[in-house]
């Protein structure tokens, strides 16, 4: 009986790994525009996906009680690092924007689960309220951890995109022609280019760098 039941503990814990790709997601496919997602922030925010528009996006649709998504949490917090202020042929930089699946009433847990994680990153939504989860319907999550990657027109470019191969993907989307990179970088800047041709980030880093 207890091999049973841990056998069964072990599968459920297994099947969202085990489930193929085209089985998690049934609500959106490659090309088409993600749906909007509108939900609150753990502040009580209500953030939108189309804010992030321009950027390429990792939607993650994870939970604090799901211990694969947990699991998964350290390579998406590396993606973020380290291609957060990348130059992409798809967008002009890279974001996650996190959406929990926690139950109602765990608004602790999920806070804790972001603090404990090190998800420092802005865009986290969840229905810890009332339980209802938008999102979660309109893109048919059915198992998690899965993901969804949108591009800077918000187009779906991959979905279930996990471990090393989320940032495999992000490389492969690096630009590489300098014409573009400046002109990106012009952008995100507010097209301010300061004395000494160094951008406005680059003079707020060295702000930043002498005050420490």
């Amino acid at each position: 009986m207890k091999l049973f039941l841990r056998s069964a503990v072990l599968s459920a814990l297994l099947l969202p790994v085990l489930v193929s790709a085209q089985q998690r997601l049934g609500g959106v496919a490659v090309g088409q525009v993600a749906p909007e997602i509108a939900m609150k922030s753990p502040a009580g925010d209500t953030l939108k996906l189309s804010q992030l528009r321009g950027k390429v996006v990792l939607i993650d649709f994870w939970a604090s009680w799901c211990r694969p998504c947990r699991m998964e949490n350290p390579h998406v917090v590396s993606a973020w690092k380290h291609y957060k202020d990348g130059y992409y042929t798809k967008g002009n930089g890279f974001e996650v924007f996190s959406v929990s699946l926690d139950r109602a009433g765990a608004a602790n847990a999920w806070k804790q689960a972001i603090q404990t994680d090190s998800l420092n990153w802005k865009w986290h939504v969840g229905a810890v309220d009332d339980g209802n989860n938008p999102a979660a319907n309109q893109y048919q999550v059915q198992f998690i951890p899965t993901n969804v990657v949108i591009d800077g027109e918000g187009k779906v470019l991959a979905t279930d995109v996990h471990g090393p191969a989320l940032e495999q993907l992000l490389d492969g989307l690096v630009e590489k022609d300098p014409a573009r990179i400046a002109e990106m970088e012009k952008a995100r800047n507010g097209g301010t280019k300061l004395p000494g041709g160094k951008s406005v980030k680059k003079v707020k880093k060295e702000k930043a760098a002498k005050k420490s």
